[in-house]
């Protein structure tokens, strides 16, 4: 699996494989044309209607490339198609095992929360703001069933946001975490970037073969990748974080945002252009540390 991210953001391209395989073959209306080697790219990011061939995604499955759609003009949620890894199946069998003990279930779905709390209550003691949630992280330690632990889990997030958007300036119209539509720029790039690092962190694990729909916090659902959420959680407020750097360093503004009645609040194309780059440049080497430290966490359970 390479480095790069491949962006196409531009409608009607076509996207197709070389005919060695080797290199995918990036072609616009206008003529333009592209050739990126295949085993040089990490993803594929979408966000137009595009004409995609299946050997691009057979391709892509080869080399262990992700595909992610983001829709830029409807309304619907992000996907992501995951390279299948058949391997590791002892570790893979564990996970199955896991989930379907109670006990155990219940004991992993508590330390993803833990480790959550802890790293929102040390970029808010960063920030000067009330981040000490150590009688919430004792709760979360002894909670008994799922129930009480989402609760946990749920009550802390809304004081920590409740203290984080004092950081944002008036203009950006932040007042409390929203998503599906996200209803202003900040939620927008909250859950822009959330999708991004949970593309990243699908394909850490997929390297392991450990089935991404089976998570331990996150209630498995159809189309949903619940274990990509489970290492996500810890995840969170180092995305937080990373994103308000970027705006105080003046990365974007409100007016790279527009008002979609459909889909909510959403960057602009300018913005787009601004923000994926960035990402790519900068917040997968800020994240990489704590994504590894989430996914071992994980491993470190699953292999006991």
């Amino acid at each position: 699996m390479g480095a790069m991210t491949l962006f196409v953001e531009r409608y009607g391209a076509d996207l197709s494989i070389s005919r060695n395989t080797k290199a995918v073959c990036l072609r616009y209306p206008d003529g333009e044309e592209h050739r990126i080697g295949l085993y040089a790219l990490s993803r594929i990011l979408i966000t137009e209607e595009i004409n995609i061939s299946s050997a691009v995604l057979y391709a892509c499955e080869t080399a262990q490339v992700s595909i992610i759609l983001i829709p830029s003009r409807r309304k619907g949620n992000s996907i992501n198609l995951f390279p299948y890894v058949n391997s590791n199946l002892k570790l893979r069998m564990a996970q199955y095992s896991a989930y379907f003990n109670e006990s155990t279930r219940l004991s992993i779905a508590r330390k993803v929360v833990v480790a959550k709390i802890g790293a929102q209550s040390l970029w808010l003691g960063r920030h000067d703001l009330t981040g000490d949630f150590e009688q919430a992280i004792a709760r979360a330690q002894k909670a008994s069933t799922h129930a009480i632990l989402l609760g946990i889990e749920g009550s802390v997030a809304k004081e920590y946001f409740a203290q984080w958007r004092t950081l944002w300036h008036k203009k950006w119209g932040f007042k409390v975490r929203n998503r599906r539509p996200p209803r202003d720029p900040v939620n927008a790039l909250l859950s822009l970037s959330y999708t991004m690092a949970g593309n990243y962190v699908g394909q850490m694990i997929g390297i392991y073969g450990l089935d991404l729909n089976l998570g331990f916090l996150h209630v498995p659902e159809s189309n949903r990748p619940s274990l990509v959420l489970d290492v996500l959680e810890p995840l969170r407020p180092w995305i937080d974080q990373w994103i308000w750097q970027k705006v105080q360093e003046g990365l974007l503004s409100p007016k790279h945002f527009y008002q979609d009645k459909a889909g909510g609040c959403r960057l602009d194309k300018e913005g787009r252009q601004i923000f994926f780059p960035a990402w790519h440049d900068d917040a997968e080497k800020y994240l990489l540390m704590p994504m590894r430290d989430s996914l071992a966490l994980m491993l470190r359970n699953l292999r006991r």
